[in-house]
């Protein structure tokens, strides 16, 4: 019988993952093409492909039977037609990421609501000016809290910010479970509703045809004068321009973004120079626990796989999640 051949085409946890994997399962070949010019002859003849396949590469796959994508967002892979046309399986690795990722999203609150841009930008200087701090930090309590995707992240954000005493809204078509934390959770039809009470919108949803661009100019305009948008899943969700606009009028007072919607931001984007932006560059999740769960996760299904066991997380390719 001949062994299973798996492609490690990403190096995203670590390089070191692969001999962690020969040791562990010395029956089946692991190829590593960790970079992408490589990915269409390693993935030829493969049975399994860890990473982000392109479209390209997944054209010249003969016997592929397997996905895995290391995280959790698969719209990387399903951005291509081809994949989403096959009954090649995806899976992802969901939960990883949650836990900093709802930390994130708290210490940006505090960050802009606390002015730590300016104040970080002051002991550079060696200001040290007690007054102008005066009337302009805000607290948390008693402000309403919009998500805008009540997954596993969104909840954890919930939760995490009713310790603050806020009241929180979200929005998602079809919640898993929808916590105590949260008053009430409407569908896409409400999304004006939920801007409009708003002090904090936290975009937490995947990318999909009817998520893409819709916090767009008028439904930022809807938003309280003096509110704040945080992205913490994924860029393209908000209009960056219009979003731009309101923070250089003053309508909105401040945003964090951990994504944006192209990615490296582009040099001449006005999010590099806005005082009132707390920028990082998609790296909310990177923690080492993150790295140990997405690499047990991996190997706790190519157990089931190498015995012909039905996958877990297996994403629906259509949704895109």
């Amino acid at each position: 019988m001949a062994k299973l051949k798996v492609v490690i085409g990403t190096d995203h946890v670590g390089r070191q993952y692969i001999d962690d994997l020969i040791d562990t399962f010395p029956e089946i070949d692991f190829i590593a093409a960790y970079d992408p010019k490589n990915h269409q002859e390693a993935i030829r003849d493969a049975d399994v492909f860890f990473g982000w396949p392109d479209g390209q590469a997944f054209s010249a796959a003969r016997q592929l039977k397997w996905i895995a994508c290391p995280g959790m967002g698969i719209d990387k892979i399903v951005a291509y037609q081809n994949i989403v046309d096959s009954d090649v399986p995806i899976t992802n690795a969901p939960g990883t990421h949650v836990t900093s990722m709802g930390d994130h999203v708290i210490g940006a609150m505090i960050g802009l609501t606390h002015r730590f841009q300016e104040a970080f930008e002051d002991r550079k200087k060696k200001i040290w000016d007690t007054q102008k701090y005066a009337s302009r930090i805000t607290e948390l309590t008693g402000t309403t809290v919009g998500i805008f995707g009540l997954g596993a992240i969104g909840r954890s954000v919930a939760d995490r910010v009713a310790a603050f005493g806020t009241t929180t809204f979200a929005i998602d078509p079809g919640p898993a479970n929808v916590p105590t934390s949260v008053r009430e959770c409407w569908n896409l039809d409400r999304i004006d509703d939920l801007c409009r009470i708003s002090n904090f919108l936290v975009i937490a949803a995947p990318v999909l045809e009817n998520t893409r661009n819709s916090i767009d100019a008028r439904r930022i305009a809807l938003m309280p004068k003096g509110s704040y948008i945080i992205v913490i899943s994924r860029g393209e969700i908000v209009d960056e321009d219009a979003m731009c606009d309101a923070l250089e009028s003053g309508h909105l007072a401040g945003a964090a973004l951990d994504a944006t919607a192209v990615e490296p931001l582009a040099q001449t984007s006005r999010l590099w120079s806005l005082e009132n932006v707390i920028l990082t560059p998609h790296s909310s999740a990177l923690t080492p626990e993150l790295y140990e769960m997405r690499r047990q996760a991996f190997k706790a299904n190519l157990r089931k796989f190498s015995v012909g066991d039905p996958l877990e997380n297996v994403c629906d390719k259509t949704a895109g999640f």
